[in-house]
């Protein structure tokens, strides 16, 4: 079955010439020229697997969109095309529940690779039907991305939580900041590893401000396990 993608930009020539080049490949189009349009379509029920949202747009702005999708606990995979090179825009972006991001000028056959690799890894998530991870006082659904201490849940970002995942998946066993970074973001942010302090000192506060019995331990020169509270 084929797979359909939104395509939201305002600059007509760039707009129509990604979704001729996707066609030609494949894929079924949508297109929208700003955050509100996209959302009314999307508000509609349209069937979309997969959406190119673009982040410097009038009206709506594609972060605002972005916000806004998530809020409606709308989980379709987003990748953010934007011009800005700034990395906090970028860890922003991907904070916001964007799966990956791609800077203009870019090559329509890197956006459909970086889109099958999204794909792929949605795909597989999508395999895990209700399956838990039970430690101690903290519970953790792969399959609707909630965690729970002490049966009340807490809230992550997606980055937080495929963190909190992998690590309570194997306690104890030490993971690398690169091995997380691939593990939350995938092989193409390996460069902004040392983000993972930052998003690890956030989840660590969450769980401690709701009384986890479990911690994220810290490994000096090495990286983090999951285990006991004593950080270090």
């Amino acid at each position: 079955m084929k797979k359909t993608v939104m395509v939201v930009d305002d600059q007509d020539e760039l707009r129509e010439s990604i979704t001729v080049f996707l066609e030609n490949e494949g894929y079924n189009t949508v297109s929208a020229r700003d955050g509100e349009e996209a959302l009314k379509i999307i508000k509609n029920s349209l069937n979309i697997d997969m959406i190119l949202l673009d982040v410097m747009m009038p009206n709506k702005d594609g972060l605002t969109t972005l916000r806004e999708l998530r809020m409606l606990q709308n989980s379709t995979p987003v990748i953010l095309l934007t011009a800005k090179t700034d990395e906090l825009d970028k860890l922003l972006g991907l904070e916001m529940g964007a799966d990956d991001y791609i800077t203009k000028p870019f090559s329509l056959r890197e956006v459909v690779a970086r889109m099958k690799a999204v794909l792929r890894r949605t795909a597989i998530q999508q395999q895990v039907d209700d399956e838990w991870i039970h430690q101690a006082n903290v519970k953790i659904n792969l399959s609707t991305y909630e965690v729970f201490v002490n049966d009340a849940r807490i809230n992550l970002t997606p980055t937080e939580f495929r963190i909190l995942a992998a690590l309570a998946e194997k306690p104890g066993r030490v993971y690398s900041r690169l091995q997380l970074m691939n593990i939350a973001m995938g092989e193409a942010y390996v460069n902004y590893e040392r983000s993972i302090d930052t998003h690890v000192s956030n989840l660590r506060k969450k769980l401690t401000d709701n009384d986890s019995l479990l911690n994220i331990q810290t490994v000096y020169g090495i990286g983090y396990r999951f285990g006991g509270t004593n950080e270090t």
